[in-house]
């Protein structure tokens, strides 16, 4: 959207009548902008990936309440920016009464399920966007090893398309299954996250790229990767696995983005 710097701090104005938190942020650089100097003025978070109308939304999972954040893209005087305004999920006192208490269960529920991945059960995207992501480029920022290794289930979309879904999600649960166990026994941080199209994440703090690929490729060389098509007959499935390291590149995009460069063209 384009527009000058005095109609954005109107709408910036009009907007923080109605949401808990609108800020307008600088996407290349991770920091919170003032609408009339457009000059820094702290951190922020990282965007999320825009679609093609420049906009995205995600939760935000804080210590003492859970926030829903939209943004969308806008050109200030033709500067490339991004509006980030948050709603704050209402905080209902559990204990005052069962129609307070039947709410918070539910809402602890949605989250959950926000985190995880229904068919494999593993991290979802939007756990990863809306605090892992954030948690990580920290860890980045004071010195830590952080890397990524992507992992693509190659029978995936074949599957899909020749044999059913459910037999599909039957190979991503045993793939799920052998890297969830592969990554418990590293020492260090370690997060699996599925994506899409039969494509996993898993992200390590405290442990190089290339460790982290091994121990990956080796979990998998070693691991029975069988699977069930149907009642009466059953497939194995293959795997190819990538990396990067965040000191490769400096930012979060950029070392996903190297890892997944590096897997297509494996």
């Amino acid at each position: 959207m384009e527009c000058t710097r005095a109609q954005l701090t109107a709408q910036i104005a009009a907007l923080r009548q109605i949401f808990d938190d609108v800020k307008l942020v600088d996407p290349s650089a991770n920091q919170t902008l003032d609408p009339e100097t457009m000059q820094p003025v702290g951190a922020a978070l990282e965007v999320p990936m825009l679609d093609e109308r420049g906009r995205a939304w995600q939760p935000q999972f804080l210590e003492d309440r859970t926030r829903f954040v939209l943004y969308w893209s806008v050109r200030p005087d033709g500067h490339p920016c991004v509006l980030a305004v948050g709603y704050d999920l209402p905080r209902i006192d559990p204990g005052s009464s069962r129609e307070a208490n039947a709410f918070h269960r539910l809402l602890t529920q949605c989250r959950e399920e926000l985190c995880h991945d229904y068919v494999t059960g593993v991290y979802s995207r939007a756990y990863l966007d809306s605090a892992f992501r954030g948690h990580v480029t920290a860890a980045a920022r004071e010195g830590s090893k952080v890397s990524a290794a992507l992992v693509r289930v190659n029978e995936y979309a074949n599957l899909c398309r020749t044999e059913s879904v459910a037999a599909a999600d039957r190979c991503l649960n045993t793939a799920a299954g052998i890297l969830g166990l592969a990554l418990d026994a590293i020492e260090g941080e370690t997060t699996l996250v599925r994506l899409e199209d039969g494509v996993f994440l898993a992200v390590g703090v405290g442990i190089a790229a290339s460790e982290l690929e091994r121990r990956l490729q080796e979990a998998l060389n070693n691991a029975r990767k069988n699977f069930s098509i149907t009642l009466a007959r059953r497939g194995v499935f293959t795997a190819t696995v990538s990396s990067a390291d965040w000191a490769e590149t400096g930012s979060w995009d950029l070392m996903v983005g190297l890892a997944e460069s590096r897997l297509y063209n494996h």
